[in-house]
């Protein structure tokens, strides 16, 4: 997960089954790839990159992970979500994520038709 936060997209690849999906609120089902395009493209520019684990649960070959960002701009700009992930492994590698967050917060801070944008661009793309 910090792998993730900080765009260290080679670190977290290794954890990712090679047919690894995300399915994101908001967004739906996506590849590995396509998430690092969108992280790269809204977080990438963020100048800190801090993720908090709050607490987990495991069950079986799912593991719930709560997390808090605490993120900047480099205008100073801050952006601070809650996180909130189901990560399911086949063997030893992730296989699927589920990611919840406020996405009402996300609207806020990178605007409005930020899902618009995303979900038009994603149709585009291979899942």
């Amino acid at each position: 997960m910090i792998a993730l936060a900080e765009n260290r997209w080679a670190d977290a690849d290794e954890a990712f089954h090679p047919h690894a999906t995300w399915w994101i609120i908001g967004q739906g089902e996506l590849s590995h790839a396509r998430v690092r395009a969108l992280a790269t493209e809204t977080e990438g520019q963020l100048t800190k990159h801090d993720l908090r684990v709050m607490g987990t649960v495991a069950e079986g070959n799912k593991v719930a992970v709560e997390l808090r960002g605490d993120m900047a701009f480099p205008d100073g700009r801050t952006y601070c979500n809650t996180y909130h992930h189901v990560v399911e492994f086949e063997g030893d590698r992730i296989i699927r994520l589920h990611e919840y967050f406020d996405t009402f917060y996300v609207r806020q801070v990178f605007g409005g038709d930020l899902y618009e944008r995303k979900i038009e661009t994603a149709a585009k793309q291979p899942i």
